[in-house]
């Protein structure tokens, strides 16, 4: 294994580091050098040398793509091959290790392209419900930076009397939810109510307060790996507490959110 991943260290450090020029017409699909220098920057990475397993069923399946074998691997064939399950007692319906680790390894490649690998020029993924690996180019459109992650919006709790901020908090949650899918689309997750969803890398939750004519609004992005908070906002605004005014707080809160992703 070891001779394996320094050869694909010397063939990454062979060739430019990413982002990989691709024209910008025609969607070249990437060719097998690319690949396995990519996956060797993958592999170099602290996220994937401190996780040896997700290593090495990251790299049998990317050869395993390579060879176009996508419909002879099987959970069955990665349970022997990868996880040295014994053919003669092993079943996947008993042992859901496959399982487990396919799980693993999809989030910590969002993480990767979210974070170390957000300039790589080739993108490895696994979709949900498939154990085989999807690689291309990088596209480059605006839509790719929010392609890496998922988000998970918790409603925002309401810091007030209940009478006064309940259904304000709970309005503006619901606007918030509004301008989120419009600009991030299916890569965000609304109000969960406890614990995080397979697959979640950010955490967005806050609070609201109202004093007479001030209102605050804090939010803060938290990562779900480290649990370190990498953004907040406190927002305050003057006035009747109403539509209009969620309305504006969630727009606010929306653009500086796609800044912070876009950066």
């Amino acid at each position: 294994m070891e001779r394996i991943i320094n050869t694909n260290l010397q063939l990454a450090r062979a060739l430019p580091h990413f982002p990989l020029a691709c024209p910008a017409d025609t969607p070249v699909p990437p060719d097998s050098t690319t690949i396995q220098a990519s996956l060797g920057w993958i592999l170099n990475n602290d996220m994937f040398r401190k996780a040896p397993r997700l290593s090495r069923l990251l790299r049998f399946l990317v050869e395993r793509w390579q060879a176009g074998a996508e419909r002879d691997t099987t959970e069955y064939g990665i349970g022997i091959e990868v996880f040295d399950r014994d053919p003669a007692c092993y079943s996947t319906g008993e042992d859901p290790i496959v399982r487990v680790q396919v799980g693993r390894l999809r989030e910590k490649l969002r993480a990767y392209y979210a974070g170390p690998g957000r300039q790589d020029g080739i993108v490895i993924s696994i979709p949900i419900r498939s154990y085989m690996p999807v690689i291309r180019r990088r596209s480059g459109d605006s839509q790719e930076q929010h392609a890496s992650y998922m988000l998970a919006v918790h409603e925002l709790r309401n810091a007030s009397a209940p009478a006064a901020g309940m259904p304000f908090a709970q309005g503006l949650s619901e606007e918030l939810s509004h301008h989120l899918f419009r600009a991030f689309g299916d890569h965000v997750l609304f109000h969960i109510a406890q614990g995080e969803p397979d697959g979640a890398d950010y955490r967005l939750e806050g609070s609201v307060r109202i004093d007479e004519q001030l209102v605050r609004a804090a939010v803060r992005l938290t990562s779900t790996q480290s649990g370190a908070i990498v953004w907040s906002e406190q927002l305050d605004r003057h006035g009747s507490p109403g539509i209009a005014m969620q309305e504006d707080l969630a727009c606010t809160i929306c653009s500086a959110l796609k800044e912070f992703f876009a950066s």
